[in-house]
Protein backbone atom coordinates (compact mmCIF):
# COMPACT_ATOMS: atom_id res chain seq x y z
CA UNK A 1 0.00 0.00 0.00
CA UNK A 2 3.23 2.12 0.28
CA UNK A 3 3.41 2.45 -3.23
CA UNK A 4 -0.44 3.46 -3.97
CA UNK A 5 0.02 6.31 -1.05
CA UNK A 6 3.36 7.55 -2.87
CA UNK A 7 0.90 7.72 -5.86
CA UNK A 8 -2.03 9.36 -4.26
CA UNK A 9 0.44 11.75 -2.96
CA UNK A 10 2.56 12.72 -5.94
CA UNK A 11 -1.18 12.44 -8.01
CA UNK A 12 -3.06 15.33 -5.54
CA UNK A 13 -0.08 17.42 -5.57
CA UNK A 14 -0.09 17.98 -9.12
CA UNK A 15 -2.05 20.78 -11.00
CA UNK A 16 -3.80 19.98 -14.20
CA UNK A 17 -7.37 21.57 -14.49
CA UNK A 18 -9.67 20.42 -17.54
CA UNK A 19 -8.08 20.70 -20.67
CA UNK A 20 -4.79 21.33 -18.80
CA UNK A 21 -4.68 18.09 -17.24
CA UNK A 22 -0.38 17.89 -18.93
CA UNK A 23 1.11 17.14 -15.98
CA UNK A 24 -0.88 14.46 -14.73
CA UNK A 25 -0.58 12.96 -18.33
CA UNK A 26 3.13 12.99 -17.94
CA UNK A 27 3.00 11.25 -14.93
CA UNK A 28 0.37 8.31 -16.06
CA UNK A 29 1.86 7.40 -19.21
CA UNK A 30 5.37 7.77 -17.77
CA UNK A 31 4.02 4.69 -15.30
CA UNK A 32 1.62 2.91 -17.26
CA UNK A 33 4.43 3.02 -20.84
CA UNK A 34 5.95 -0.14 -19.00
CA UNK A 35 3.22 -2.34 -19.13
CA UNK A 36 1.98 -1.28 -22.81
CA UNK A 37 4.29 -0.45 -25.40
CA UNK A 38 1.90 0.82 -27.61
CA UNK A 39 0.21 3.14 -25.18
CA UNK A 40 -1.81 6.16 -26.57
CA UNK A 41 -2.51 9.82 -26.00
CA UNK A 42 -5.14 11.41 -27.98
CA UNK A 43 -5.23 14.96 -28.88
CA UNK A 44 -7.65 15.45 -25.91
CA UNK A 45 -4.93 13.49 -23.77
CA UNK A 46 -6.70 10.95 -22.78
CA UNK A 47 -4.14 8.15 -21.74
CA UNK A 48 -5.00 4.52 -23.35
CA UNK A 49 -3.10 1.63 -21.78
CA UNK A 50 -4.12 -1.76 -22.92
CA UNK A 51 -3.13 -4.77 -21.03
CA UNK A 52 -3.48 -7.51 -23.82
CA UNK A 53 -4.60 -11.68 -23.16
CA UNK A 54 -3.13 -12.22 -26.04
CA UNK A 55 -6.48 -14.05 -27.31
CA UNK A 56 -7.56 -12.68 -31.35
CA UNK A 57 -10.69 -11.57 -31.47
CA UNK A 58 -10.92 -10.86 -27.57
CA UNK A 59 -13.52 -9.17 -25.86
CA UNK A 60 -12.56 -5.38 -24.63
CA UNK A 61 -13.18 -4.31 -20.74
CA UNK A 62 -12.59 -0.41 -20.46
CA UNK A 63 -11.49 0.98 -16.85
CA UNK A 64 -11.77 4.35 -16.48
CA UNK A 65 -10.45 7.02 -14.61
CA UNK A 66 -10.23 11.35 -15.07
CA UNK A 67 -7.51 13.35 -14.36
CA UNK A 68 -8.65 16.54 -14.27
CA UNK A 69 -9.55 18.84 -11.55
CA UNK A 70 -12.22 21.82 -10.69
CA UNK A 71 -11.10 24.75 -11.34
CA UNK A 72 -11.09 28.93 -11.49
CA UNK A 73 -10.38 30.81 -14.34
CA UNK A 74 -9.80 34.75 -14.44
CA UNK A 75 -12.49 37.03 -16.40
CA UNK A 76 -11.20 40.05 -15.60
CA UNK A 77 -7.75 41.65 -14.35
CA UNK A 78 -9.20 44.87 -11.82
CA UNK A 79 -7.20 47.99 -12.72
CA UNK A 80 -5.23 47.85 -9.06
CA UNK A 81 -4.60 44.04 -10.15
CA UNK A 82 -7.30 41.54 -8.37
CA UNK A 83 -8.51 38.75 -10.15
CA UNK A 84 -12.39 38.24 -10.64
CA UNK A 85 -12.90 34.59 -12.14
CA UNK A 86 -15.34 32.24 -12.86
CA UNK A 87 -15.70 28.13 -11.33
CA UNK A 88 -15.06 26.08 -14.21
CA UNK A 89 -16.40 22.58 -12.94
CA UNK A 90 -18.83 22.64 -9.84
CA UNK A 91 -16.53 24.47 -7.44
CA UNK A 92 -17.91 24.53 -3.50
CA UNK A 93 -18.45 28.36 -3.05
CA UNK A 94 -19.06 28.15 0.10
CA UNK A 95 -15.27 26.96 0.87
CA UNK A 96 -14.11 29.53 -1.27
CA UNK A 97 -13.53 32.94 1.00
CA UNK A 98 -9.92 32.79 2.60
CA UNK A 99 -8.94 30.48 0.21
CA UNK A 100 -4.81 29.85 -0.89
CA UNK A 101 -4.88 28.93 -4.78
CA UNK A 102 -1.73 28.44 -7.26
CA UNK A 103 -2.43 30.66 -10.30
CA UNK A 104 -1.10 28.72 -13.33
CA UNK A 105 0.82 31.85 -15.01
CA UNK A 106 2.31 31.83 -18.78
CA UNK A 107 5.37 32.30 -16.37
CA UNK A 108 4.88 29.37 -13.65
CA UNK A 109 3.16 29.31 -10.45
CA UNK A 110 1.64 32.49 -8.66
CA UNK A 111 0.59 32.28 -5.21
CA UNK A 112 -2.49 33.75 -4.99
CA UNK A 113 -5.36 34.43 -2.04
CA UNK A 114 -9.29 34.10 -2.51
CA UNK A 115 -9.82 37.39 -0.45
CA UNK A 116 -11.97 37.67 2.31
CA UNK A 117 -13.48 40.94 4.11
CA UNK A 118 -11.72 41.74 6.83
CA UNK A 119 -13.81 40.87 10.31
CA UNK A 120 -13.64 44.27 12.05
CA UNK A 121 -15.77 46.51 9.16
CA UNK A 122 -17.99 43.18 8.64
CA UNK A 123 -21.51 44.32 8.99
CA UNK A 124 -24.15 41.98 11.24
CA UNK A 125 -26.32 41.40 8.38
CA UNK A 126 -22.91 40.30 5.85
CA UNK A 127 -21.82 37.71 8.90
CA UNK A 128 -22.52 34.23 7.96
CA UNK A 129 -23.45 34.92 4.17
CA UNK A 130 -21.41 33.55 1.68
CA UNK A 131 -20.30 35.56 -1.10
CA UNK A 132 -21.27 35.43 -4.65
CA UNK A 133 -19.01 34.22 -6.56
CA UNK A 134 -19.03 37.33 -8.94
CA UNK A 135 -17.98 39.48 -5.38
CA UNK A 136 -15.07 37.27 -5.16
CA UNK A 137 -11.88 38.42 -6.06
CA UNK A 138 -7.95 36.53 -6.08
CA UNK A 139 -5.06 38.74 -4.71
CA UNK A 140 -1.60 37.89 -5.66
CA UNK A 141 0.17 41.01 -4.63
CA UNK A 142 0.15 43.18 -7.47
CA UNK A 143 -1.28 46.69 -7.50
CA UNK A 144 -1.77 47.12 -11.59
CA UNK A 145 -3.07 45.44 -14.26
CA UNK A 146 -0.09 45.73 -15.73
CA UNK A 147 1.89 44.05 -13.08
CA UNK A 148 -0.24 41.19 -12.93
CA UNK A 149 0.30 40.53 -17.05
CA UNK A 150 4.34 41.45 -16.42
CA UNK A 151 3.59 37.97 -13.94
CA UNK A 152 2.41 35.80 -16.68
CA UNK A 153 -1.60 36.42 -15.56
CA UNK A 154 -4.03 37.13 -18.03
CA UNK A 155 -7.57 36.54 -19.08
CA UNK A 156 -8.21 32.92 -19.41
CA UNK A 157 -5.90 32.01 -16.83
CA UNK A 158 -6.61 29.15 -14.66
CA UNK A 159 -6.35 28.78 -10.76
CA UNK A 160 -7.11 25.60 -8.72
CA UNK A 161 -6.90 24.72 -5.02
CA UNK A 162 -3.02 24.99 -3.58
CA UNK A 163 -2.28 21.38 -2.39
CA UNK A 164 -1.58 19.99 0.90
CA UNK A 165 -1.49 16.92 1.80
CA UNK A 166 -2.39 15.09 4.84
CA UNK A 167 -2.12 12.03 6.66
CA UNK A 168 -4.88 11.74 9.12
CA UNK A 169 -5.87 9.14 11.80
CA UNK A 170 -7.35 5.27 10.79
CA UNK A 171 -5.72 5.26 7.68
CA UNK A 172 -7.55 8.85 5.94
CA UNK A 173 -5.56 10.93 3.91
CA UNK A 174 -6.86 14.25 2.80
CA UNK A 175 -5.89 17.34 0.04
CA UNK A 176 -7.15 18.55 -3.18
CA UNK A 177 -7.85 16.65 -6.31
CA UNK A 178 -8.87 13.26 -4.60
CA UNK A 179 -11.54 13.81 -7.45
CA UNK A 180 -10.18 11.89 -9.38
CA UNK A 181 -6.70 11.23 -8.44
CA UNK A 182 -6.86 8.76 -6.20
CA UNK A 183 -8.74 6.82 -8.85
CA UNK A 184 -6.06 7.38 -10.98
CA UNK A 185 -3.53 5.90 -9.21
CA UNK A 186 -6.02 2.72 -8.38
CA UNK A 187 -5.65 2.84 -11.96
CA UNK A 188 -1.63 2.85 -12.25
CA UNK A 189 -1.45 -0.12 -9.24
CA UNK A 190 -4.22 -2.33 -11.47
CA UNK A 191 -2.30 -1.84 -14.15
CA UNK A 192 0.77 -3.70 -12.76
CA UNK A 193 -1.21 -6.46 -11.19
CA UNK A 194 -3.32 -7.21 -14.37
CA UNK A 195 0.45 -7.30 -16.11
CA UNK A 196 1.85 -9.76 -14.04
CA UNK A 197 -1.54 -11.82 -14.25
CA UNK A 198 -1.93 -11.08 -18.32
CA UNK A 199 -1.43 -14.57 -19.16
CA UNK A 200 -5.05 -15.34 -17.14
CA UNK A 201 -6.85 -12.43 -19.35
CA UNK A 202 -9.21 -14.03 -21.28
CA UNK A 203 -10.50 -10.04 -22.19
CA UNK A 204 -8.43 -7.13 -23.28
CA UNK A 205 -8.14 -4.73 -20.84
CA UNK A 206 -7.87 -0.79 -21.78
CA UNK A 207 -7.32 1.38 -18.67
CA UNK A 208 -8.17 4.95 -19.39
CA UNK A 209 -6.77 8.10 -18.06
CA UNK A 210 -9.08 10.55 -19.14
CA UNK A 211 -9.87 14.53 -18.99
CA UNK A 212 -12.63 17.30 -18.82
CA UNK A 213 -14.90 14.88 -16.68
CA UNK A 214 -15.31 18.25 -14.34
CA UNK A 215 -16.19 20.51 -17.46
CA UNK A 216 -18.24 18.34 -19.92
CA UNK A 217 -18.43 15.18 -18.59
CA UNK A 218 -17.27 13.99 -22.01
CA UNK A 219 -13.39 14.47 -22.63
CA UNK A 220 -13.25 10.44 -23.08
CA UNK A 221 -15.33 9.90 -26.06
CA UNK A 222 -12.72 9.79 -28.67
CA UNK A 223 -10.96 7.17 -26.61
CA UNK A 224 -14.12 5.31 -25.77
CA UNK A 225 -14.45 5.54 -29.68
CA UNK A 226 -11.74 3.72 -30.68
CA UNK A 227 -11.71 1.05 -28.47
CA UNK A 228 -15.21 0.36 -28.74
CA UNK A 229 -15.46 -1.55 -25.34
CA UNK A 230 -17.81 -4.83 -24.77
CA UNK A 231 -18.14 -3.33 -21.15
CA UNK A 232 -17.29 -0.28 -19.53
CA UNK A 233 -16.26 0.72 -15.74
CA UNK A 234 -15.80 4.11 -14.41
CA UNK A 235 -13.97 4.60 -11.44
CA UNK A 236 -14.64 8.22 -9.56
CA UNK A 237 -15.26 9.67 -5.71
CA UNK A 238 -19.04 9.64 -4.22
CA UNK A 239 -19.34 11.63 -0.84
CA UNK A 240 -18.93 9.96 2.49
CA UNK A 241 -22.62 10.30 4.43
CA UNK A 242 -20.76 9.73 7.61
CA UNK A 243 -19.92 13.80 8.71
CA UNK A 244 -22.29 15.23 10.67
CA UNK A 245 -23.55 17.59 8.36
CA UNK A 246 -24.48 14.38 5.89
CA UNK A 247 -25.26 11.64 8.85
CA UNK A 248 -28.30 9.13 7.11
CA UNK A 249 -27.88 10.73 3.44
CA UNK A 250 -26.92 7.51 2.53
CA UNK A 251 -25.55 4.54 3.69
CA UNK A 252 -22.10 5.15 1.69
CA UNK A 253 -19.56 5.74 4.68
CA UNK A 254 -15.21 6.19 4.50
CA UNK A 255 -13.43 3.13 5.50
CA UNK A 256 -16.10 0.51 5.02
CA UNK A 257 -15.42 -0.56 1.27
CA UNK A 258 -15.70 0.96 -2.31
CA UNK A 259 -19.32 1.86 -3.42
CA UNK A 260 -21.45 0.10 -6.25
CA UNK A 261 -23.19 2.39 -8.18
CA UNK A 262 -27.14 1.50 -8.41
CA UNK A 263 -28.40 4.87 -10.09
CA UNK A 264 -26.91 8.56 -10.28
CA UNK A 265 -28.93 11.03 -12.14
CA UNK A 266 -27.62 15.03 -12.49
CA UNK A 267 -30.83 17.21 -13.25
CA UNK A 268 -29.07 20.55 -13.15
CA UNK A 269 -29.09 20.79 -16.79
CA UNK A 270 -27.57 17.62 -18.34
CA UNK A 271 -30.81 15.57 -17.45
CA UNK A 272 -28.21 12.42 -17.98
CA UNK A 273 -27.08 9.79 -15.19
CA UNK A 274 -26.78 6.10 -15.31
CA UNK A 275 -28.75 2.47 -14.56
CA UNK A 276 -25.94 0.14 -14.18
CA UNK A 277 -26.02 -2.91 -16.93
CA UNK A 278 -27.80 -5.52 -14.47
CA UNK A 279 -25.69 -8.37 -15.41
CA UNK A 280 -22.61 -6.59 -14.72
CA UNK A 281 -24.18 -5.66 -11.41
CA UNK A 282 -24.80 -9.07 -10.65
CA UNK A 283 -20.87 -9.93 -11.84
CA UNK A 284 -19.55 -7.25 -10.12
CA UNK A 285 -21.51 -8.44 -6.51
CA UNK A 286 -20.42 -11.98 -6.91
CA UNK A 287 -17.00 -11.17 -7.60
CA UNK A 288 -16.84 -9.62 -4.39
CA UNK A 289 -18.54 -11.81 -2.47
CA UNK A 290 -15.93 -14.01 -3.61
CA UNK A 291 -13.39 -12.71 -2.47
CA UNK A 292 -14.98 -11.38 0.77
CA UNK A 293 -14.66 -7.77 -0.71
CA UNK A 294 -16.66 -5.71 1.63
CA UNK A 295 -18.96 -3.17 -0.84
CA UNK A 296 -21.62 -0.52 -0.44
CA UNK A 297 -24.40 0.00 -3.20
CA UNK A 298 -25.06 3.61 -3.70
CA UNK A 299 -27.97 5.65 -5.32
CA UNK A 300 -26.63 9.36 -5.94
CA UNK A 301 -28.79 11.85 -6.90
CA UNK A 302 -27.01 14.84 -8.50
CA UNK A 303 -23.54 13.05 -9.57
CA UNK A 304 -22.72 11.78 -13.22
CA UNK A 305 -19.91 10.00 -14.93
CA UNK A 306 -18.72 9.46 -18.11
CA UNK A 307 -20.32 6.23 -18.46
CA UNK A 308 -23.76 8.48 -18.77
CA UNK A 309 -22.38 8.81 -22.22
CA UNK A 310 -21.13 5.76 -23.00
CA UNK A 311 -23.58 3.75 -22.73
CA UNK A 312 -24.86 4.95 -25.55
CA UNK A 313 -22.61 4.51 -27.95
CA UNK A 314 -22.85 2.23 -30.98
CA UNK A 315 -25.57 -0.79 -29.65
CA UNK A 316 -25.18 0.38 -26.52
CA UNK A 317 -22.37 -0.09 -23.65
CA UNK A 318 -23.23 -2.13 -20.45
CA UNK A 319 -21.61 -0.08 -17.58
CA UNK A 320 -21.33 0.43 -14.06
CA UNK A 321 -19.70 2.47 -11.89
CA UNK A 322 -17.31 2.05 -8.72
CA UNK A 323 -17.22 4.71 -6.06
CA UNK A 324 -14.09 5.37 -2.89
CA UNK A 325 -16.42 7.43 -0.38
CA UNK A 326 -15.04 10.52 0.11
CA UNK A 327 -15.42 13.22 2.91
CA UNK A 328 -15.72 17.09 2.01
CA UNK A 329 -15.97 16.85 -2.12
CA UNK A 330 -14.91 19.54 -4.06
CA UNK A 331 -12.67 21.45 -1.58
CA UNK A 332 -9.31 21.97 -0.84
CA UNK A 333 -9.82 18.99 1.80
CA UNK A 334 -10.99 16.04 0.21
CA UNK A 335 -10.23 12.78 2.09
CA UNK A 336 -10.54 9.08 1.67
CA UNK A 337 -9.62 5.72 3.16
CA UNK A 338 -6.39 4.17 1.70
CA UNK A 339 -7.85 0.59 2.57
CA UNK A 340 -11.06 1.82 0.22
CA UNK A 341 -8.61 2.61 -2.42
CA UNK A 342 -6.77 -0.83 -1.88
CA UNK A 343 -9.70 -2.59 -2.27
CA UNK A 344 -11.16 -0.68 -4.92
CA UNK A 345 -7.59 -1.90 -7.03
CA UNK A 346 -8.35 -5.89 -5.66
CA UNK A 347 -11.85 -5.95 -6.90
CA UNK A 348 -11.50 -4.09 -10.31
CA UNK A 349 -8.60 -6.95 -10.63
CA UNK A 350 -10.55 -10.31 -9.60
CA UNK A 351 -13.68 -9.08 -11.70
CA UNK A 352 -10.88 -8.43 -14.57
CA UNK A 353 -9.85 -12.28 -13.95
CA UNK A 354 -13.21 -13.50 -13.37
CA UNK A 355 -14.26 -12.62 -17.27
CA UNK A 356 -14.47 -15.66 -19.43
CA UNK A 357 -14.67 -15.80 -23.40
CA UNK A 358 -17.92 -16.63 -23.33
CA UNK A 359 -19.28 -14.00 -20.98
CA UNK A 360 -21.38 -10.87 -22.51
CA UNK A 361 -22.83 -8.33 -20.59
CA UNK A 362 -26.36 -6.26 -21.90
CA UNK A 363 -29.48 -7.64 -23.61
CA UNK A 364 -30.33 -8.69 -26.96
CA UNK A 365 -27.43 -9.49 -29.42
CA UNK A 366 -25.65 -6.59 -30.33
CA UNK A 367 -26.53 -6.79 -34.09
CA UNK A 368 -28.53 -4.64 -35.73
Amino acid sequence: MDRLLADIRELTSLDGPPSREDRIIEYMASRLRPFDRDLSIDRLGNVVCRIGSGRTGAKKLMIFAHMDEIALIVRKIEPNGFLRFERVGGVHVNVLPGLRVNVLGNRGIVSGLIGAKSHHFTRPDEKGVVPAVHDLYVDIGVSSREEALEAGVDVGTFMVYRPDFLQLQGGLVANKAMDNRAACAVLLSLAEALHARRDRLQWDVYLVACVQEEFNIRGILPAARRIRPDASIGIDVTPSCDTPDLAGRSDVVIGKGPALTMMNFHGRGTLAGVLPDGKLLARLLEVAGGASIPCQKEVALGVITENAYISLFGDGVPVAGLSIPTRYTHTPIETISLHDADLLRTWLLEFALSLRAEDRFGKGTGDV
